[in-house]
């Protein structure tokens, strides 16, 4: 056997394999720098091509992809979610951000407790302040929050649930059909400039359209928002400056002197679900700060009104229960009409604003029940305040049917107690 070569070491394999890694090593670090690239470019290529797809096939590839690039944030696409329920007409979906934040969620509700419930929450924080443009039927709860109620005529009511309707209205053989409509709830997680506010409403108006269809409501679509168009939280003005306005009420009729040369707030779209009208105090009255609400009016499409507790009011102001909204009802704190419009329920209310009356007293003041005097007068302006407003929105809109609550009952003046008899002697 021939021996080795010295300064060869292992098998003849090896030796091969040095020989032709010496004579390639150039080729071979070429080769593996080239994966290394490869590598990197693949990876750097991953998140914009996710964010293509996810954006893409989100929410059944319906959100406009201009819109949903104005008001996404810089971070990576990480997630979609979609659920479809075609029996219980409820649809849902959510995009989210690769650190799991929402960046748009669209969610459905019928006619029903949940979206009772989801309108009665409206009111918790702050009023619902904000109308659409375009006779769009719905409002802003929120920034970035918008609630669409498009009509759903095949959306309805069992035999039994009708039944059941009527029953509790008391209405059972004359209860005129309701129109039907669904909520539909879409938040932008990212809408605070014009150009957001615009595309969160231009998405939310296209998504309910695409939601619509897709549970088989069978009503027209809602009509795209007219470029660079947004909620609108309403103007203020002179009161004087209210008369013939759709917040005439609050300048023809007697306000408490905190707000006789105050502003008003008009905030009243044509279509809306939601309209406003807020008498706000005079900067210069003594006892109110600046800003002050007075008298807040409100419109309400539908007879979910009474569910909402305005600003966290307490106590609760009028009766609960299903079929409330159609019944007209007066506190000391609270005022409700009802009218039917165009096939809706409609419902008027009238209350104290957040610090009126009570709660601008001075600090370390301790709290004075009202009398029964001052009571009765705090009803009676409610149910002038709502009688106004309801007469003056039926007029405008061509409605019927309507019901203001009763005037309060006067409370008696307490006797005066009798003199004693003088005797003859006058000594008493």
């Amino acid at each position: 056997m021939e021996p080795r070569p010295a300064n060869r070491t292992g098998t003849q394999l090896e030796d091969r394999l040095k020989d032709w890694a010496s004579r390639h090593r150039t080729w071979l670090l070429v080769a593996v720098g080239t994966v290394v690239v490869l590598l990197i470019a693949g990876n750097a290529m991953r998140g914009p091509a996710k964010d293509w797809w996810l954006a893409r096939e989100a929410c059944g590839g319906q959100l406009p992809s201009g819109d949903l690039e104005i008001v996404r944030t810089d971070l990576r696409l990480g997630e979609a979610e979609e659920s479809f329920d075609a029996e219980d007409g409820t649809y849902s979906c959510v995009l989210r951000n690769e650190n799991g934040g929402a960046v748009v969620t669209v969610d459905t509700y019928p006619a029903g407790h949940d979206r009772d419930k989801v309108l009665g929450f409206a009111g918790t924080s702050r009023p619902p302040d904000a109308v659409l443009p375009g006779g769009l039927p719905g409002f802003e709860q929120d920034p970035g929050i918008v609630h669409l109620m498009p009509e759903c005529p095949r959306g309805v009511l069992s035999a039994a649930e009708k039944k059941e309707a009527r029953a509790e209205a008391g209405e059972q053989e004359k209860a005129a059909p309701v129109r039907r409509r669904l909520l539909v709830s879409t938040r932008t997680h990212s809408a605070h400039s014009p150009a957001e506010k615009a595309a969160m409403l231009r998405i939310a108006v296209h998504m309910t359209n695409a939601v619509t269809e897709k549970l088989g409501c069978g009503g027209e679509p809602l009509p795209a928002p007219a470029d660079g168009a947004v909620p609108d939280e309403g103007t203020y003005v002179p009161r004087a400056r209210a008369k013939g306005t759709a917040c005439d009420a609050l300048a023809t009729t007697r306000v408490p002197e905190a707000g006789r040369d105050g502003d008003v707030r008009i905030a009243i779209a044509d279509g809306g679900i939601v309209g406003r009208c807020t008498l706000r105090a005079t900067e210069t009255y003594p006892d109110a700060r600046e800003g002050t609400s007075i008298v807040e009016l409100t419109s309400w499409l539908g007879d979910w009104g009474p569910l909402v507790h305005e600003m966290g009011s307490d106590p609760d102001p009028l009766p609960m229960g299903r079929g409330a909204g159609r019944r007209p009802a007066l506190t000391e704190h609270r005022a409700w009409a009802v009218a039917r419009c165009d096939g809706d329920d409609v419902g008027f209310a009238a209350r104290w604003g957040q610090d009126y009356p009570d709660r601008h007293r001075k600090p370390g003041t301790a709290y004075v029940p009202p009398t029964e005097a001052e009571t009765y007068e705090r009803s009676v302006l409610l149910r002038a305040y709502v009688s106004a407003f309801a007469a003056d929105q039926v007029r405008r809109g061509a409605c019927t049917d309507l019901k203001l609550p009763e005037k309060p009952e006067k409370p008696e003046k307490p006797e005066k107690p009798e003199k004693p008899e003088r005797s003859a002697s006058g000594r008493g």
